[in-house]
């Protein structure tokens, strides 16, 4: 396999895959460049030869220019900068069941979902519901990630879907917005890193609580559910279950909790890269 960057012309067809994992690291396909990357949950061996893992190269050396790439049905730029691990392709089927929720959705109550992502990142939940006809509020207080998710839904022209882009606080947006008539039918909570701890002051132990608290009340009379993905910190489902629990189980309905897990072919080790937990109104 060649190393070398394909042209322009042919980027638009390229996918990500993850190839291997183990020995603390990853070995990735990004189109027709593979790459490796550090990743401490994966203590096993890795099942490929060493002679696959040394076809890895350095992103920052052979990519100069943001590198268009496939995950799942979504189309992102890869920065050398920010890597991989910055688009979450970890969270690619929970961007599926997100589209797929808000498709019945409008095909019940005959009109689009309106959503909420609060730590809107890079899009992968803004561009996967918007895609199924949703209305979306993307927040996120980095006007750089507010700029790179826009590209990423010109990318899938969904430019011109309606998306209302918003650089604020999350936690702050939320509480302003229970003083607003909007009301939203699905929320998407996905603080990203520990970095969230200074992009907008949000620490999960102590502020992911009293959020859930605030986001109840921004709940539509026929709501499809609130969704709470964690990639940071040590945290436990049954923590997020428990307080998806405490929080929603007055509206009835259900919750599941349970592990992200980044997948690659049959046979490839899964790796764990976060916890997630939803409550989803029973129809």
């Amino acid at each position: 396999m060649s190393n070398s960057i394909v042209m322009e012309g042919e980027a638009e067809n390229q996918s990500f895959e993850l190839l291997d994992s183990g020995g603390g690291r990853v070995l990735e396909r990004l189109g027709a460049l593979v790459s490796s990357r550090a990743c401490h949950a994966a203590w096993w061996r890795r099942k490929l030869p060493g002679a696959e893992w040394r076809k890895a190269v350095e992103l920052k050396r052979e990519v100069k220019e943001p590198l268009k790439l496939r995950i799942g049905t979504l189309r992102f730029l890869l920065s050398p900068q920010g890597g991989v691990r910055g688009l979450a392709p970890e969270l690619q089927e929970l961007w599926g069941k997100a589209g797929a929720q808000c498709s019945a959705f409008a095909e019940q109550q005959r009109r689009p979902a309106r959503v909420l992502h609060l730590f809107g990142g890079a899009g992968g939940f803004t561009l996967a519901t918007a895609q199924a006809g949703a209305a979306v509020a993307h927040v996120d207080v980095s006007a750089d990630a507010i700029k790179r998710a826009r590209e990423h839904a010109a990318l899938n022209t969904l430019a011109n879907r309606d998306i209302r882009w918003v650089v604020d606080d999350p936690v702050k947006f939320a509480q302003r917005e229970r003083t607003q008539t909007t009301r939203y039918d699905l929320i998407v909570i996905d603080p990203h890193t520990p970095k969230d701890a200074k992009r907008g002051g949000f620490e999960l132990e102590r502020d992911l609580g009293s959020l859930l608290s605030t986001v109840s009340g921004l709940l539509s009379d026929k709501p499809i559910g609130v969704l709470i993905c964690c990639r940071q910190g040590a945290v436990s489902p049954t923590t997020l279950q428990n307080l998806m629990r405490q929080e929603f189980n007055v509206f009835g309905g259900a919750v599941e909790s349970g592990e992200i897990l980044l997948k690659g072919a049959e046979g490839v080790p899964a790796v764990p890269s976060g916890v997630f937990a939803s409550w989803r109104k029973a129809a």
